[in-house]
């Protein structure tokens, strides 16, 4: 029997692990210090399961435990009154932690200090598979600022933090729109910076190219009752929780002290499209109280652990359907798994209500991951590149002053009521991501495939290809926008006839690792990647590979080309000098790449106006009377007018938006393949 036992230790030995009396399992013995321990510090560690261990010296305690996760695990003390031990394994991400010695909680003197629970405390990382997007890494900086102030609403001196994109302080001219980004209960103003690295979230984001740079404020939304709660003795909470009002004081501060003061001290673009509000766990509810109250001050919605969004919050809302222009929900997959959803219902079922009356709606789950820094990491992750994308400032940039003239009116009247929203009773098509191998730019791109209800291989359909804006990719027309649907109800509604709809990637820069290279021709490619390098991956490689893998019309009169923003400069240029190739050709809100805006490209914008006269079925130039870009339409509109081409001339009332965008594609649908 001695034996037996002998040669079980020595086999654990042997594979690399110790024998833990705790977890009745092997203990991995590649232990290695916390990246965010103290200075020269060995304690505490983390193994490759994602156990810590922990040591410290207390030769007078009788009892230490290590509490994590809401679990404490006792420490074993040797001869020297070193106690050592480890917890089970953790999930990926940060985490708070504390000593218990004889009673007594202490923070571990061996790890950094970070304010959460309340208290300035222990925390430990876990390594994470997918930590490179919040790596500290060679790419350009922004700051991360403390600012002092005093808020009038409260009669106290405050503090926030500010981080600024890189190159905040090289281009004075230049604006930024801003995100007010809130921690959880027990937390701070500096838990985002820290605990969460949003800096470095966004300095990695902008450095991809991934997200519009923006300000980012992060204050303290910390609140107390006002009065002491039912049942005190048993801690018990009141009937109502939070109690009404809970949110009045922040939302005070927010909207009377701080947005102002940011907007006077900062490049900010200080109106309701540029600005938006998001929030983890109580910051998440805070956000949704808040944002419900003020639709007319944040366009962008992001709650994560925090509750959700309801139909019937938005009907109590007057305005927020209208004016806001993403809600954004997430939550860890630990979190569901526990019914931990918070307020309002059932987050998901939440977000699929608000994605069928039509409002842009994206639900997000981190997997692996529970009511913790690493679901609240990867929220922000996915939530920055979703923010102000469909947004051009209409002061600087690309913007200009907005003068209308006679013909810069509507061509049609505003769409029905739920033209974009997901209707039941109708069949949908499937959409389909889709790789395909571009010969022209030497490596596989991504495409998005909408087909029709029905769809058949025995049967031929047209296509339109519709192309996204800047800052944007090929998701933009279905989560942006809701071009699915729109289409869908069109088909139903037996307006237009079924197509098949194909958003490629419009962005076809030529990076170090592309094997092959197409050399620009200097016509259209005034924005680095949407020019000719695009034009022939669509003409030589996306039209061949649709073509060839679906059951549709292969000739100029069933082809369309339509786009919006930078994609709908694309579909101008692109079109008009390839007529022979598309019957139908649209730009809503063209960016300034078309061609022969003023500066931006000296080549003609229609090389051949008898082909355009003979051989277009419809041309269509389109734009927001609210818009800053109308002037770079407005030149195309009046070109066309001079050269006796037929054109569809539509001014509508919208902005630089998706309510432009989702409009025109439903007209515009109704004027093809007749």
């Amino acid at each position: 029997m001695k034996n037996q036992v002998v040669n079980i230790l020595l086999a654990v030995i042997l594979v690399g692990g110790v024998y833990s009396a705790q977890s009745q399992t092997a203990v991995i013995e590649d232990f290695k210090p916390s990246s965010v321990n103290q200075p020269g510090k060995e304690y505490p560690m983390v193994n490759s399961e994602g156990r810590v261990r922990v040591q410290i010296s207390a030769p007078e305690a009788h009892k230490v435990q290590l509490d994590i996760s809401a679990v404490k695990y006792d420490l074993v003390k040797d001869e020297n009154g070193v106690w050592t031990g480890e917890s089970a394994p953790q999930d990926e991400g940060f985490h708070y932690y504390q000593l218990w010695i004889d009673g007594a909680a202490v923070p571990d003197p061996g790890s950094l200090y970070f304010y959460g629970a309340s208290r300035w405390g222990s925390g430990i990382e876990i390594p994470a598979k997918d930590q490179n997007f919040y790596d500290m890494k060679n790419v350009p900086h922004g700051e991360v600022r403390e600012l002092h102030y005093f808020s009038k609403s409260n009669n106290s001196m405050r503090r926030c933090f500010i981080y600024t994109p890189p190159g905040y302080e090289k281009n004075t001219e230049k604006r930024y729109p801003v995100l007010y980004l809130q921690h959880g209960g027990g937390e701070d103003e500096t838990g985002w910076s820290g605990q969460g690295h949003a800096g470095l979230i966004m300095d990695n984001l902008i450095s991809e190219g991934n997200t519009v740079p923006f300000i980012i404020v992060m204050d303290n939304g910390t609140w107390s009752m006002s009065g002491p709660p039912r049942n005190r003795e048993r801690g018990e909470r009141p009937a109502q929780w939070p109690p009404k009002g809970w949110a009045d004081g922040f939302m005070k501060t927010l909207l009377n002290d701080i947005i102002p003061m940011i907007d006077a001290n900062y490049r900010t673009i200080a109106d309701q499209q540029h600005r938006a509000m998001a929030g983890l766990s109580m910051g998440g509810m805070q956000t949704r109280v808040i944002t419900l109250a003020n639709p007319e001050v944040f366009s962008y919605v992001g709650i994560f652990s925090g509750g959700s969004i309801s139909t019937e919050d938005v009907e109590n809302a007057p305005g927020f359907k209208e004016k806001v222009k993403l809600v954004f929900v997430s939550y860890g997959s630990r979190e569901l798994e526990n019914r931990r959803a918070g307020l309002g219902g059932d987050p998901k079922e939440n977000s699929d209500a608000l994605k069928k009356v039509g409002i842009n709606t994206h639900f997000y789950v981190s997997p692996q991951t529970a009511h913790e820094w690493q679901t609240w990491r990867r929220s922000l992750h996915e939530f920055a590149p979703l923010l102000f994308r469909g947004n051009v400032p209409r002061r600087g940039g690309f913007g200009g002053p907005i003068e209308l003239g006679p013909d810069d009116k509507p061509a049609f009247p505003e769409p029905p009521a739920g033209y974009n929203s997901q209707r039941d009773e109708v069949p949908h098509g499937q959409l389909t991501d889709v790789v395909y191998n571009s010969k022209s730019l030497g490596t596989q791109r991504k495409m998005r495939v909408y087909t029709p209800p029905g769809y058949r291989t025995n049967k031929k359909y047209p296509v339109l290809y519709l192309l996204h804006g800047l800052n944007s990719d090929n998701h933009q027309w279905t989560e942006w926008c809701q071009a699915d649907n729109i289409v869908d109800n069109l088909i139903a509604d037996g307006k237009i006839q079924p197509m098949i709809v194909v958003f490629p990637s419009g962005d076809a820069k030529i990076t170090a690792t592309d094997t092959v290279k197409t050399e620009g021709s200097g016509r259209g490619n005034g924005f680095e990647g949407y020019g000719k390098s695009f034009e022939v991956d669509l003409l030589t490689d996306i039209i061949p590979y649709i073509e060839s893998n679906y059951s549709v019309y292969s000739d100029q009169k069933h082809r369309a080309l339509a786009g919006l923003s930078m994609g709908g400069g694309q579909s101008l240029n692109i079109g008009m000098y390839n007529i022979n190739t598309f019957a139908y050709v649209g730009g809503f809100s063209s960016a300034p790449n078309t061609n022969m805006f003023g500066g931006m490209s000296n080549v003609e914008f229609l090389p051949d106006s008898v082909a355009a006269k003979e051989n277009l079925k419809l041309l269509w130039v389109a734009c927001g009377n609210k818009d800053g870009l109308i002037g770079v339409s407005k030149k195309v509109h009046q070109y066309l007018k001079e050269k006796g081409v037929t054109h569809v001339w539509h001014v509508d009332s919208n902005a630089h938006d998706n309510n432009e965008w989702d409009s025109n594609l439903y007209y515009f649908a109704q004027h093809l393949f007749n």
